[in-house]
C-alpha cells in the first residue's frame, strides 16, 4: 500500500515539474520576444511578412507545447493525444520555414551584427534540425511517456536559441553571443535534470541526448559557420 501510495505521489511530483518546465519555457519565449517589441527594438512594419509568419508558428508551439503539459497535469490525455498529432504537423511546417527563415535573413542582410553572416546562415538550420530531430524522436516514442515528454522538452529547448538572444545582452557578449545563448539553453535542460535526479534518483537518459543535441548543434554551428565555403555561401546570397 506504501509503495503504491509512494508511486502515485511521484507521478503527481512529475506532472508538476513538466507543467513548471513548460512554463518556464513559455514566459522565457514570450518574455524575450515581447520585451524586445516593447524596448523598441523591433519595427513591426518593417519586418516582412515570412517573419511575422516564422513568429506566430513559434508561438503557437510554445502555447501548445503548455497546453499539453496543462491537458497531462488535468489528466486529459485523450485530448492530450488528439492534440499531439496537430503539434506533428506544426513542427513539420515550423522546421522548413525556419530554415527558410533564417535564409532569407542573410539574403536580405537582415542578420545581427554581433553574428557572422556564415555563423547566422547555419545556426537558425541547425536550431531546427535540431528541434526535428528530438521531437521525431518524441514521436517515435509516444508509447512511452517517459521518453516522449523528456524529448520534447528538450526539442523545444533547442529552439529556444532566438529567445535568449533577445535577453542576453548580445552586442556585449562579441564572439561568445551564440555560445552564451547555447548555455542558457544547457542549463534549462540541466534545471530538468536536476529535477528528474531528485524525483527518481536518476537522470533518465532522454535527457542526456538531448543535452548531447544542442551542445553538438553548437560544436557544428561554430565548426561549419567559420568556413570558407560557408562564409562565401553567405557572402553570395547578400550579394545577390
Amino acid at each position: 500500500m506504501a509503495t503504491a501510495i509512494g508511486a502515485v505521489e511521484r507521478q503527481a511530483r512529475e506532472r508538476r515539474i513538466f507543467t513548471g518546465m513548460a512554463a518556464l519555457v513559455a514566459v522565457t519565449v514570450i518574455g524575450g520576444f515581447g520585451s524586445f517589441a516593447l524596448r523598441g527594438y523591433v519595427d513591426v512594419a518593417t519586418v516582412p511578412w515570412w517573419v511575422h509568419v516564422h513568429a506566430l508558428s513559434l508561438l503557437a508551439w510554445t502555447l501548445l507545447f503548455l497546453a499539453q503539459a496543462l491537458l497531462v497535469a488535468q489528466r486529459r490525455t485523450d485530448l492530450h493525444r488528439q492534440l499531439g498529432w496537430v503539434g506533428a504537423g506544426l513542427a513539420c511546417f515550423l522546421i522548413p520555414w525556419g530554415i527558410a527563415t533564417s535564409i532569407l535573413a542573410v539574403q536580405m542582410g537582415r542578420v545581427p551584427p554581433f553574428f557572422p553572416p556564415g555563423i547566422f546562415l547555419v545556426l537558425g538550420p541547425l536550431d531546427m534540425l535540431a528541434f526535428g530531430a528530438l521531437t521525431l524522436a518524441a514521436i517515435l516514442l509516444r508509447q512511452r511517456s517517459d521518453w516522449h515528454k523528456r524529448l520534447i522538452l528538450c526539442g523545444t529547448i533547442a529552439m529556444m536559441e532566438p529567445a535568449f538572444g533577445r535577453i542576453l545582452p548580445m552586442p556585449l557578449l562579441g564572439p561568445w553571443a551564440g555560445a552564451c545563448a547555447t548555455l542558457m539553453q544547457l542549463l534549462y535542460v540541466g534545471i530538468a535534470m536536476r529535477a528528474d535526479a531528485g524525483l527518481r534518483g536518476a537522470v533518465h537518459p532522454a535527457y542526456r541526448w538531448g543535452l548531447a543535441v544542442i551542445a553538438g548543434r553548437l560544436l557544428l554551428v561554430e565548426l561549419l559557420g567559420r568556413t570558407a565555403i560557408v562564409a562565401g555561401a553567405a557572402a553570395a546570397l547578400a550579394a545577390g
